[in-house]
């Protein structure tokens, strides 16, 4: 029996935030999701640092299924496919109930 690589889920999702001219837009795209790294290509360039938000979508997710946060945490255009491809963090609440008391 040969090893095989099994390549990472792709996901379809919608990616919403502010572009490189600080213009807003919203992309279907794929989301490849392995367990180092999530990463996205766009249309639009994005500054690395940037908070975008992404919305899985298809038949298996209930409408109105809600955006998720996060930051481009690397950002390398790809000349060949004319995109950019964006490594992306998830971003952590903040918890903020010590300043309540």
């Amino acid at each position: 029996m040969g090893t095989e690589l099994l390549a990472p889920p792709h996901f379809q999702v919608e990616i919403s935030g502010w572009d490189f001219n600080e213009n807003f837009f919203v992309e279907k795209t794929e989301l490849e999701w392995s367990e180092e790294v999530k990463t996205i290509r766009v249309q639009h360039p994005v500054r690395k640092g940037t908070l975008v938000f992404v919305r899985l979508m298809g038949t298996a997710v209930r409408d109105g299924s809600c955006p998720v946060a996060y930051e481009a945490a690397e950002v390398n255009f790809l000349p060949q496919l004319l995109t950019y491809e964006v490594s992306l963090k998830q971003i952590q609440p903040k918890n903020n109930l010590a300043h309540l008391h």
